[in-house]
């Protein structure tokens, strides 16, 4: 009787030893996890911050990534040729399991300097990125919030899927001093934008002039566009964005019409 409650003892407590090394195995293979994909997203920071775009791409996954990769690509080699890194602060607020698919949530500050007209620009934000493990390595396989890479491409930004507690400041492009020969885009939005802007002059329902700014619009700043209005015989329009392309604050004041 002695000998079989020794025996029972032994296996409880061999039981509960080796649940304990379980859980213990568990939790630094998620540590481990995690781990990774913090070092993952400092080297594409990296690679972004160096306008290394094979080195950031090497972390991307092709094949599985859930948004359109070519359009990420093109937003990121777009980011490396239009504009120069002056300093990014991020901060890991969470990491987030989905077996082994871990959500890296970050907040970042900005400073950019475009390469076309020198104009500094900032931005902030919160973003999520998702990494999923492929051949034992992890890679980034989606984003969602605010724009953290790929912000000069308006084709990419537009559909960002949005998150709880990203910012939500945005741009807001209206016209100023228009005339037969100008207008100013002016940005009175509570965000600076980096990216394109799009405008052209219509006359008659005919596109007689159009174009693309590409240097960026800090808040309560302005650019000046020249445009020659050709044969024109009715009141030209002015439209700014006119392809809905930028997430504007307002989405209504884009437009003007000369009086001719």
């Amino acid at each position: 009787m002695v000998k079989n409650i020794v025996l029972a003892l032994v296996l409880l407590l061999s039981l509960g030893i080796s649940s304990s090394q379980f859980d213990k195995k568990v939790t630094v293979l998620n540590q481990s996890r995690s781990d990774k994909v913090v070092e993952i997203f400092k080297e594409m920071m990296r690679a972004y911050e160096e306008e290394d775009l094979s080195g950031f791409f090497s972390y991307v996954s092709e094949d599985r990534f859930v948004q359109d990769y070519m359009t990420f690509y093109d937003a990121i080699d777009k980011d490396m040729r239009v504009y120069d890194i002056l300093n990014v602060d991020t901060w890991i607020d969470k990491i987030t399991e989905d077996g082994v698919k871990r959500y890296l949530y970050v907040t970042w500050d900005k400073r950019y300097q475009s390469t076309t007209s020198n104009n500094e620009l900032s931005k902030k934000g919160y973003s999520r990125f998702l990494f999923d493990e492929v051949n034992g390595k992890y890679k980034l396989i989606g984003l969602a919030g605010n724009n953290f890479w790929g912000g000069s491409l308006s084709e990419w930004t537009r559909d960002m899927p949005e998150i709880a507690g990203q910012v939500n400041r945005l741009p807001d492009f209206t016209i100023a001093n228009a005339s037969t020969s100008s207008f100013d885009i002016k940005n009175i939005g509570t965000a600076d934008y980096i990216g394109d802007i799009q405008w052209k002059v219509s006359c008659g329902g005919s596109t007689v002039a159009s174009g693309t700014y590409n240097g960026g619009l800090s808040v309560n700043s302005s650019i000046a566009i020249n445009f020659s209005l050709g044969q024109c015989y009715s009141a030209p329009t002015i439209s700014v964005d006119p392809n809905n392309l930028v997430r504007e604050s307002n989405e209504n004041n884009n437009q003007t019409s000369l009086a001719f």
